[in-house]
């Protein structure tokens, strides 16, 4: 066979594989559609942990997601502005929960599992007040998530003075006022007071309606302690009223020492139960 006829032949064998190639090939991943519409790309994954820090009923496991890491980068931020604030982080719990031993209960234990993730980022363990809260309502089921925690500012105790209030942020719609022992109807301090005349003002605009609870640590009988704890409500509301705000927008309550957030056992944890929360409702 010539030379000549080996190449025509060659020519003619490249030209078929291509067109086996081409035609030939799997359309759905290589090739358009036969009616020219456009090559989709796969669908993305879905995010399946799109929360910052949960847990689940029963669990004590406490678990981060992909918003964890942004939320924890802006607690350090905030507490750098200021080391003489003090971080509390309230761990959340459902009634009929069984805490690990040592534990009063689910809420402490999993503020103490957020606390070790702050003070690993850099937190000093001493800003740092642990806490709990009942969270009432249905409780979950299955594996179904809920927040974990929650985290507010207040300030650091100075050593050797006495009690004073202080004002804890917890969110845009909730503060805690703390009161010293066996109080309820003495001024508030500057500070407290100025955020209660901004608070004011935003009520009057918004019509959003103000919840008062008053708490207090487990210092005397139960009745006593609902008439402190009502007292305290009533106060703040009183102090609102100063600046404005209608009667009919506010409501007052008291829990006593039923509901405390930390342990009744130190004279830290009776101080930081003896409060009044504020809670702001959107306007129906």
């Amino acid at each position: 066979m010539s030379n000549f006829i080996k190449l025509i032949l060659m020519a003619l064998a490249w030209g078929l594989f291509f067109l086996l190639t081409f035609y030939g090939c799997i359309k759905e991943e290589y090739c358009p559609a036969d009616d020219g519409a456009a090559i989709t790309a796969p669908a993305p994954a879905p995010v399946t942990d799109n929360y910052s820090i949960v847990s689940s009923y029963g669990s004590n496991d406490v678990l981060t997601g992909s918003l964890w890491q942004t939320e924890l980068d802006a607690l350090y931020a905030k507490f750098q502005q200021d080391p003489n604030q003090a971080l509390e982080v309230t761990g959340r719990f459902y009634e009929g929960e069984t805490a690990p031993a040592g534990y009063e209960n689910m809420g402490f234990y999993r503020a103490d599992e957020i606390k070790k993730l702050l003070v690993a980022r850099g937190i000093p363990e001493g800003n740092i007040r642990t806490l709990s809260r009942l969270i009432s309502g249905a409780r979950p089921t299955g594996d179904d998530k809920f927040a974990a925690g929650n985290f507010g500012w207040g300030t650091m105790a100075v050593e050797g003075e006495p009690d004073k209030p202080e004002l804890v942020e917890v969110s845009d719609t909730e503060i805690k006022i703390r009161f010293p022992f066996d109080q309820s109807t003495k001024t508030l301090g500057k500070e407290v007071e100025d955020y209660l005349k901004v608070l004011a003002e935003r009520v009057k605009t918004s019509n959003e309606t103000i919840t008062i609870v008053g708490h207090t640590d487990n210092v005397d009988s139960d009745a006593y302690n609902m008439r402190l704890g009502q007292q305290r409500a009533d106060f703040v509301k009183a102090r609102l009223r100063t600046y404005g705000v209608d009667a009919g927008l506010i409501s007052t309550s008291s829990k006593g020492e039923s509901q405390p957030e930390s342990s009744n056992a130190t004279a830290e944890g009776r101080q930081l139960n003896r409060r009044a929360v504020v809670t702001l409702n959107k306007a129906q």
